[in-house]
C-alpha cells in the first residue's frame, strides 16, 4: 500500500511504493513516452484510478524494457526499471511474481549501494519490507519466515535512518517496521502490538507536512495497528479518526485502490464502535475493490468484519 492494506498501502506504502521512493507520491514518476520504463510508470499509476488491466500493461511494459535497462548501464534508469517492476509484481498478489518482485527490489537495494552509497538505500529497503509484509498476507502458512526476514532488514533500515537525521527516510521506516510488528503480532503477545503503535506513532511525528499522501498511506497501517485483536484495549474512535483523515487525500489524488482501503479501515473501526454506516463504508469498499478488478483484496475485505 500499500502502505497497500486490503484489510494499507504506501505507497503506500508508493508501493507505486505506500510511501513511494524516497516519499514521492505516485505523480512524481515520469511521464508516458515511447520509452517503455516510462510507460511502464503511466500504466502503473492508472492502476491506482482504473485497475487491474492498467496493472497487467505496466508489468509488460516494465519486462519488454529490460533487455535495453540492462544493456544501457545506466544506474539511473535501471533504479525506475527496478522500482516500476518490483512494484508492478508486488500488486500482483500472487506468489509467485510477488517473489520475482522481491528480488528485483533487493537488486535495486544492492545498484544503490553500489553506484551511491548505503544511505541513498534507506526508502528502497522499505520496499523490500514491504513485499514481504504482503507476502506474509499472500502465503500464510509462510508468514512467519517472512515476517522475521522483513524485520531483521527493517531494523537496519531504520538504524541507517536515524543515522542519517532525516525525517523523510525515518518516518516511511518507522510505519514500515510498523506494519511488520502488527502483522507478526497475530502469533505472538501483547509487546509486539505495543511495539507497532509505539513505531507507529514516532512515524506520524516525523513525517514531513508537505508529504500528506505518504502520510495518509502509512495512517492505515496505523489504524490497524490500533484495531489489532492482539490489543488488550482496541481504540476504534482513534482508528476512525485516521480514516476519515486520510480518505479525502485518496479521493483528491483519484486513488481508488487506497480509497478502498481507507473505507474498509473505517468500516472496521465503526463496526467496533456499533455504528450501522460500518455496513455501507464496508459494501463501498468491496464494491471499489470490485470494480478495480482486484479478486484478492475484495475477498479479504469480505471477511474483515467477521
Amino acid at each position: 500500500m500499500g502502505h497497500a492494506e486490503p484489510g494499507d498501502v504506501g505507497v503506500a506504502r508508493p508501493a507505486v511504493n505506500p510511501q513511494g521512493a524516497a516519499g514521492r507520491g505516485v505523480g512524481a514518476y515520469p511521464a508516458a513516452t515511447a520509452d517503455p520504463v516510462a510507460a511502464g510508470w503511466a500504466a502503473l499509476r492508472a492502476f491506482f484510478t482504473d485497475g487491474v488491466a492498467a496493472l497487467e500493461r505496466a508489468t509488460e511494459a516494465f519486462q519488454a524494457a529490460e533487455p535495453s535497462v540492462r544493456a544501457g548501464g545506466d544506474p539511473a534508469r535501471t533504479t525506475l526499471w527496478l522500482l516500476g517492476l518490483a512494484t508492478a509484481l508486488r500488486y500482483s498478489r500472487r506468489p509467485e511474481p510477488m517473489e520475482a518482485g522481491l528480488e528485483r527490489a533487493r537488486e535495486l537495494v544492492n545498484l544503490v549501494a553500489r553506484t551511491q552509497d548505503e544511505t541513498a538505500t534507506i526508502p528502497y529497503r522499505t520496499h523490500v519490507e514491504s513485499i514481504l509484509r504482503d507476502l506474509a498476507d499472500v502465503v500464510p502458512a509462510q508468514a512467519q519466515g517472512f515476517l522475521t526476514e522483513g524485520l531483521e532488514y527493517s531494523e537496519r533500515t531504520v538504524r541507517l535512518a536515524r543515522k542519517a537525521a532525516r525525517d523523510e527516510w525515518l518516518a516511511p521506516a518507522l510505519a514500515s517496521r510498523g506494519d511488520l510488528l502488527q502483522r507478526l503480532a497475530a502469533t505472538r503477545d501483547g509487546p509486539t502490538i505495543r511495539r507497532a503503535v509505539v513505531a507507529h506513532e514516532e512515524a506520524r511525528r516525523r513525517w514531513m507536512s508537505r508529504d500528506l499522501y505518504g502520510r495518509a498511506q502509512a495512517a492505515l497501517g496505523y489504524g490497524d495497528a490500533l484495531l489489532s485483536p492482539s490489543r488488550r484495549r482496541r481504540e476504534p474512535g482513534k482508528a476512525e479518526t485516521v480514516a476519515r483523515e486520510a480518505l479525502p487525500i485518496f479521493l483528491n489524488h483519484r486513488d481508488r485502490y487506497h480509497e478502498a482501503s481507507a473505507r474498509l479501515l473505517l468500516a472496521r473501526a465503526l463496526f467496533a464502535l456499533d455504528q450501522s454506516e460500518a455496513l455501507d463504508e464496508h459494501a463501498a469498499a468491496i464494491a471499489l475493490f470490485h470494480a478495480l478488478g482486484c479478486r484478492w483484496e475484495a475477498a479479504r475485505a469480505q471477511r474483515a468484519l467477521g
